[in-house]
Parts: C-alpha cells; sequence; structure tokens
C-alpha cells in the first residue's frame, strides 16, 4: 500500500496554493516555485491539494497541474515573454518596401503620438487592444497542445475569468466536485487565452460562437479566497470513500504568491483626473488594491495557515508587459524562496497530498 493510500481514509491537511495575476511579472512566480522544487527535490503539484491562478498565474498553474517543472515556466516567460508583449510594427513579417510603406503611412501619426506619450498611451493603443493574442495562443499551445481541461491529472485547478456575453463572474474548474460538466472539455489554451485577456492589452477571448471572455484580475487578480471557497466546497460535497480527502475548516493551509505590489502610485491632477489619465492607471491600480484587500481577509481567516509571498516595485514602470525587467524578476523570486523555504518546507511539503481522483462525466440517458 503507498503512502498516498495510507493517507487515503485520515484527516489530514488540504493545502492550496494561488497565484496572482500580473503579466510579465509572473516571472516572479515561476522562478521562486522554480527555486522552491529544485532545493525541496519535488514537484509542485505533489504537495497541493488546489491549484488557483488569475490571468498569468493561471498559465503557471495550469502547468503545475499538469505535472510540469516550474522551470519550465521560468523559461517560458524568459523566452515568450518579449515575444507576447511585443507591438504588431515591431515583429519581422513584413518585406523592406512594405515596411517603409507602413512607416511613411504612420508618420502624422507619430506626431500625434508625441502628445499621447505624456499620459502613457499611443494612438493605436486608443482603438485597439495593445497587442495581438497570436503569439501568447501560439506559445500556449507548444506548453499544452490540445489537451482539455478533464485531462489535467495531478491536481485540482481553477481559475477566474469574466464572462462578458452572459454579464457575470466564472470560474474554470477541474471536474474536482460532482456534475462539473461545463469545462471538462475545453481545451486548457482557451480558458488560459480567457483569463489572460487583460482589457487594453489583449483582445477578449472565445470560447464557442457568440461567447467572450475577459481576464479574471478584473475581479480575483488574487484567487485565494475564490480557492478557499472551493476547498470549502469540496469539503461539503465530496464524499467518495477512500478517495477524496478528509479534512476540517482548521486544516485548510494557504501559500499565496503575488506579482509585486507597491504604494498607491497614482497621484491624479489638482482638480481630479478624467478618462485620459485614469485609462493607463486603472487596471495595475485594481489589481494591486484588490490583491492587498484578499491578503487582509486570509490572514483575518486563516491566521498562521496563511503564508504570502511578495516583493515590493521599485517604480510604476514595472508594469504588466514591462519584459525589460524579467531578469531582475527571477532574480527576486529566486531569492525570495531561499528566504522562505525553511518556513514553507514545514508549513507545505512536508508529506504528499492524496492522489486526485477527477469525477466522472455525467453519461446521458440511452
Amino acid at each position: 500500500m503507498s503512502h498516498r493510500e495510507k493517507q487515503s481514509n485520515q484527516s489530514r491537511p488540504f493545502r492550496i496554493l494561488a497565484l496572482d495575476g500580473g503579466g510579465i511579472r509572473g516571472a516572479f512566480a515561476a522562478a521562486f516555485l522554480a527555486c522552491l522544487e529544485e532545493r525541496l527535490g519535488c514537484r509542485t503539484c505533489d504537495y497541493f491539494d488546489l491549484v488557483a491562478g488569475t490571468s498569468t498565474g493561471a498559465i503557471i498553474a495550469a502547468a503545475l497541474a499538469t505535472g510540469e517543472p516550474a522551470s519550465r515556466v521560468e523559461v517560458f516567460y524568459r523566452d515568450r515573454g518579449p515575444v507576447i508583449f511585443r507591438r504588431s510594427w515591431e515583429r519581422p513579417t513584413v518585406s523592406r518596401s512594405k515596411g517603409m510603406k507602413r512607416w511613411m503611412g504612420r508618420l502624422p501619426i507619430r506626431f500625434v503620438n508625441r502628445r499621447l506619450r505624456r499620459w502613457g498611451v499611443d494612438h493605436d493603443w486608443l482603438w485597439h487592444p495593445k497587442y495581438e493574442v497570436d503569439e501568447l495562443q501560439r506559445s500556449l499551445e507548444e506548453v499544452f497542445g490540445q489537451r482539455s481541461v478533464e485531462s489535467i491529472a495531478n491536481c485540482r485547478l481553477v481559475v477566474p475569468s469574466v464572462d462578458l456575453t452572459r454579464g457575470q463572474t466564472v470560474v474554470f474548474k477541474t471536474p474536482h466536485l460532482p456534475g462539473l460538466i461545463r469545462d471538462r472539455r475545453f481545451r486548457i489554451v482557451d480558458v488560459l487565452l480567457s483569463t489572460t485577456a487583460a482589457p487594453t492589452y489583449l483582445p477578449q477571448a472565445v470560447i464557442g460562437p457568440g461567447s467572450a471572455y475577459i481576464d479574471g484580475g478584473v475581479w480575483a487578480n488574487n484567487p485565494s479566497m475564490v480557492a478557499v471557497a472551493e476547498a470549502l466546497r469540496i469539503r461539503e460535497v465530496c464524499r467518495r470513500d477512500g478517495v477524496d480527502p478528509i479534512f476540517g475548516h482548521s486544516q485548510i493551509s494557504l501559500l499565496s504568491v503575488g506579482t509585486g505590489t507597491s504604494p498607491y502610485f497614482a497621484h491624479p491632477p489638482e482638480r481630479g483626473g478624467g478618462i485620459v489619465w485614469w485609462a493607463p492607471q486603472l487596471l495595475g491600480l485594481m489589481g494591486i488594491t484588490q490583491a492587498q484587500g484578499v491578503h487582509f481577509q486570509c490572514r483575518y481567516i486563516l491566521n498562521d495557515r496563511y503564508e504570502r509571498v511578495d516583493y515590493s516595485m521599485p517604480d510604476d514602470s514595472w508594469k504588466l508587459d514591462a519584459v525589460g525587467v524579467i531578469d531582475q524578476l527571477v532574480h527576486i523570486g529566486r531569492s525570495s524562496a531561499l528566504e522562505k523555504i525553511g518556513t514553507l518546507k514545514s508549513a507545505f511539503y512536508t508529506e504528499p497530498t492524496q492522489r486526485y481522483v477527477p469525477f466522472e462525466d455525467i453519461v446521458p440517458l440511452a
């Protein structure tokens, strides 16, 4: 009988890993987890019962839940980040003559952009998403291929997003609860495109005709409370003898990893700011304040069973597309792991989790 099987009928800790959104700053979380895996000689998915991720955090969470080493995710940020966050006219896809013609056609816009850059925007960004989604989709397909959500076999996964068509928040889930049939056949890539579709940065995602999804970070940039609520639901309704974990509220522990925090860096004009001033500030400010609020809630509910790992950004230039600071993010992430490894090992890495067994799909009546 394996160690996990011996644990199956005993009350035991239920451990959660929650990963914030934050664009390229997810490199911090990837490097942090990669260093822990290397030093402890383990896979993250073997030590957490549930992984939650929003936006860039969902990319990391999905990779870990499918059994990918965090080191590969770190490389993903290093190699693919600068390609994903590259403007369309910066790509080497046109001939010299076509490129010259396009450049000449953009001359009047250049003069307009000189004015717009005072507010951190440009002409194209006013009317369209800053980046195209094709490079992100291609990069994700290199990692996940055409695999579906129900193929995730190592760990339960929850991913917040927003369904614009239905006008409501949504959480994509692995089939870890009875009756979860909506998401199981969605492609992992499509779910990740849905939660990473940051307004103004990337276009809305589509899963099926007529649908439109955007970044879950607009309501759950820090998905910790989403994950805690899911754990309580698992405790309540998952009752398969010898299969589902048995745990109480006091046995839930949470490791939450951020993507950088800063003092409220928004300093409105003396008379107050309008749309032009607020638009470039708002998404980042929402992410930071939401994550901060959830941090306080988790500390209040879980006390010493909650651990938050984050770092202070030096200034407001470390935006979600700041690919120039990837090396610094990786360095800070790995350094943070070395500082925290003793505490985290005793709290989260003492023994492997009970094996995750998905619920079967509902079979239609004949």
